[in-house]
């Protein structure tokens, strides 16, 4: 029961993401944030999707791993979430770029 809530509040956590980052988009908010929040889902999805499939084939044991159960398939679709349109890591290297510009402006925001 315990990693089923533990799957559940990391898929929550990733849709939470993904949900403010379309909230951003359709209020109009200024592509340097998007850029950022748009990265955040991206990762959080890819690899709350990888966690959680890694997950269910661990509680299937030998039954996740054949092709008759669609956790295989959703295994490999996870995986791929994490290398198309930019990696894990492009992902995490876009963000601390968007970080460091924050706070660089807000440094010099604060000297003037």
């Amino acid at each position: 029961a315990a990693k089923l809530a533990d799957m559940e509040t990391r898929c929550e956590e990733a849709r939470g993401l993904l949900y403010r980052f379309g909230q951003m988009a359709d209020a109009g908010v200024p592509d340097a944030e998007l850029t950022k929040a748009s990265a955040m889902a991206k990762l959080s999805c890819g690899d709350a999707a990888m966690w959680v499939t890694t997950e269910a084939v661990q509680v299937l044991g030998g039954y996740g791993y054949i092709k008759e159960y669609p956790v295989e398939r959703m295994m490999r679709d996870a995986k791929i979430t994490q290398i198309y349109e930019g990696t894990q890591e492009v992902q995490r290297l876009v963000i601390a770029r968007e970080m460091a510009k924050e706070s660089r402006a807000f440094l010099l925001a604060g000297v003037g």
